[in-house]
């Protein structure tokens, strides 16, 4: 054997990192522990529980910040996935902060959570770019300033800090669906119209003002996206939802909060005020009858997990951020906490002497 093959590589496993020793972590626990696993769909159980309990205040900012979004987006030309993927942030941001900041202020938070899925869209803007079109806007009658300007320097401070808590309330899960790929094949294969199909895009892009995609799959959408469009122009069409494995109560259930949207918040839309407000309310009538031929009507199904926001998690512990299901299931079986592994001390005791790997370095 030569004298390369047994030097020891610059990439060799210490004896406390988990390619040398698969058991490391399950041996050294921190005392308090809080592992979150990241959670891309919410029942509607879970999502009512999070909801704050001023809730027509929230509906609001919700909406002002969307569409700030879409303005900002508008003026630097993003994508629709970037759009999407912010407006998703967003959601989450204010479902799992009560701090009265983020309930009440949509601008800031909503550009840091565009700011945020400009990154993982790969549609790569500096925050200054971002915070100097929202100022423009802001300030029309004033003389417009460049992304240099000092006087977005306290800004700049406050969204970079939004960032990392807006990272947390995703779980650092950067796997995102949309809505619009989607749409355009169902479109091509219901052979609809050009025109009701851009209408049937823009409803796609309402959507996301609600709190649907936190609980129905993308295809859902683009499917509720095109029947609202053709509900709302009359058109007939019948789609095969089982051969798209979609259900149909969870579509009208998707079609029922556009309805919502556009009868109490239609100047906060794309679509809304392109109809009377009556067309929403027939419309409205009309899914409650078939929602109740369904025999499924408004049940939520039942809460499974509660989940806790970030204000009641408190500061102090570790959180451990996680994708693998089993992985959490297995590591929270070793944790005295909640089912979700909120808080808990480690039932598995280190059998070494040193209480921490680092603490021999």
């Amino acid at each position: 054997m030569s004298t390369a093959a047994m030097a020891p590589s610059s990439h060799t496993a210490t004896p406390f990192s988990p390619s040398s020793n698969p058991t490391t972590v399950e041996v050294y626990c921190f005392s308090n522990t809080y592992i979150q696993r990241s959670r891309p769909y919410l029942t509607t159980a879970q999502i009512d529980n999070l909801r704050p309990s001023d809730e027509a205040r929230t509906i609001q900012t919700r909406l002002a910040a969307c569409q700030w979004i879409v303005q900002i987006s508008r003026v630097l030309q993003f994508p629709i996935r970037t759009v999407a993927t912010a407006m998703i942030l967003y959601h989450r941001l204010l479902l799992f902060n009560k701090t009265p900041y983020f309930q009440e202020t949509p601008t800031d938070p909503s550009v840091a959570a565009l700011f945020v899925a400009c990154k993982i869209e790969d549609t790569l803007k500096k925050s200054r770019e971002i915070l100097a079109a929202s100022y423009n806007l802001r300030h029309p009658n004033v003389e417009p300033i460049n992304p240099d300007s000092a006087l977005l320097e306290e800004t700049t401070k406050r969204v970079i800090g939004m960032e990392r808590t807006i990272l947390e309330t995703s779980s650092f899960d950067f796997r995102n669906r949309h809505a619009q790929p989607f749409l355009i094949k169902f479109c091509r294969l219901y052979e609809v119209g050009s025109k009701l199909a851009h209408r049937a895009w823009e409803v796609s892009v309402d959507v996301y003002r609600t709190l649907s995609p936190l609980r129905s799959t993308p295809h859902a959408l683009a499917l509720a996206s095109l029947e609202t469009a053709c509900r709302l122009e009359n058109y007939p069409i019948r789609i095969m939802y089982e051969d798209l494995e979609a259900s149909r109560d969870d579509v009208l259930s998707i079609i029922d909060d556009l309805l919502e949207l556009y009868t109490n918040y239609s100047t906060q839309t794309t679509v809304g005020p392109k109809y009377q407000g009556t067309a929403y309310l027939n419309a409205r009538i009309e899914l409650n009858r078939e929602r109740k031929r369904l025999a499924n009507g408004y049940a939520c199904a039942p809460v499974c997990l509660q989940l806790q926001n970030m204000s009641d998690r408190g500061n102090s512990g570790t959180i451990r951020f996680m994708i693998d299901p089993e992985r959490e299931s297995k590591e929270c079986g070793m944790l005295d906490g909640a089912a979700d592994g909120g808080m808990g001390t480690a039932k598995v005791k280190s059998v070494l002497t040193p209480t921490s790997p680092w603490s021999q370095r």
